[in-house]
């Protein structure tokens, strides 16, 4: 005990000196420690993606590694209150409510009276499969200009005509809802989906579209097998 409380004794010391710690104690090597170190946040790397202007010209990624509140930060943050805790309760609240309008969106005869609960609870949404609550956290916004650079991309791309490509935005943008159990289109909709990733200008700047997309028609395609394997 007498040991762990010297140890933290030196460690205020050495942040009190600026991050060097006094060798005339103990005689061992200067301890390098970085004063600013603040364990209520989590530096976290994200990737903002820009599209194309009119004339071309496109920014360059933006990568950031940001401060995100840690389990310490969040616990601080319930104890604090104030401004803090209402932006944190507001954050929750937007869970929700992105997970209630995704249901909204995938099925139109949905309403009140059918509407299910259960499945906007917090514990629900936190046992989603990762890549599907990534989809819940991409705006409406995004996923509607990505429907319109997959109709504007992708006649010239594949020769199809712009019927052709807005009717599989559409299925996109439903999240494959309409046709979740025909794999051969399915299997067709992945592959232009690949095209587009690989062939479009501004496929970059939706890689969360493009990623939640790739990675739900492959489970889908994946649980039609094994749903095949069951039956026989």
């Amino acid at each position: 005990m007498y040991k762990t409380l010297k140890l933290m004794q030196e460690v205020l010391e050495n942040q009190a000196t600026g991050g060097v710690a006094s060798t005339e104690a103990t005689g061992a090597k200067p301890i390098q420690v970085i004063p600013t170190f603040d364990n209520t946040v989590d530096l976290k790397e994200f990737k903002f993606h820009f599209k194309k202007d009119d004339l071309g010209n496109k920014r360059p990624t933006v990568e950031l590694k940001l401060p995100c509140p840690s389990v310490e930060g969040l616990v601080k943050i319930l104890e604090t209150g104030g401004k803090g805790l209402d932006l944190l309760l507001s954050a929750a609240s937007e869970v929700i409510a992105a997970q209630a309008r995704s249901l909204l969106n995938d099925n139109e005869a949905m309403n009140e009276a059918s509407f299910p609960i259960d499945q906007c609870t917090w514990e629900a949404i936190a046992l989603m499969p990762e890549s599907e609550k990534r989809g819940r956290g991409i705006a409406k916004e995004v996923w509607e200009e990505f429907g319109k650079d997959y109709i504007a991309a992708m006649p010239g791309l594949t020769g199809k005509t712009v019927e052709q490509v807005t009717l599989a935005a559409s299925l996109f943008l439903n999240k494959f809802q309409k046709v979740k159990t025909n794999k051969k289109v399915l299997a067709m909709l992945q592959s232009q989906l690949a095209i587009y990733t690989t062939g479009a200008a501004n496929a970059e700047t939706y890689q969360e579209c493009i990623k939640f997309l790739d990675e739900k028609v492959d489970a889908l395609l994946k649980a039609d097998d094994a749903e095949l394997l069951t039956a026989l």
